[in-house]
């Protein structure tokens, strides 16, 4: 859960960024890790394009369980930096199935 109170959930990830370039782990595994001083069970990669002069970066996401734990960024340099994802989520829900309302038989 961030710190803004709302969890950050994956399907808001994955609307905001999409499916991710490749995983590490899975929310089944029973092992944990760590990396970048965070603990972990399944870890989303993503490659993000540069645009114009802009070079690419890589963003990893870490989850145990289905929980958020951090996201970082790798940048071109190599340095690794933490993220907030939180305002770059601002305005993504996560999807919730609402079924739709069933017509009374007599209608």
């Amino acid at each position: 859960m961030s710190s803004a109170g709302q969890p950050i959930r994956r399907n808001m990830i994955v609307q905001r960024w999409g499916t991710p370039a490749a995983t590490v782990g899975s929310v089944n595994e029973p092992r944990e890790r760590s990396e970048n001083g965070v603990a972990f069970n399944e870890k989303w990669l993503y490659r993000v394009p540069g645009h114009g002069a802009e070079p690419g970066y890589e963003r990893i996401v870490y989850w145990l369980r289905y929980d958020f734990v951090a996201s970082f960024v790798i940048k071109p340099d190599g340095s690794v930096a933490r993220e907030e994802p939180r305002t770059m989520l601002a305005g993504v829900r996560d999807r919730l199935y609402l079924p739709p309302s069933v017509a009374p038989a007599d209608a």
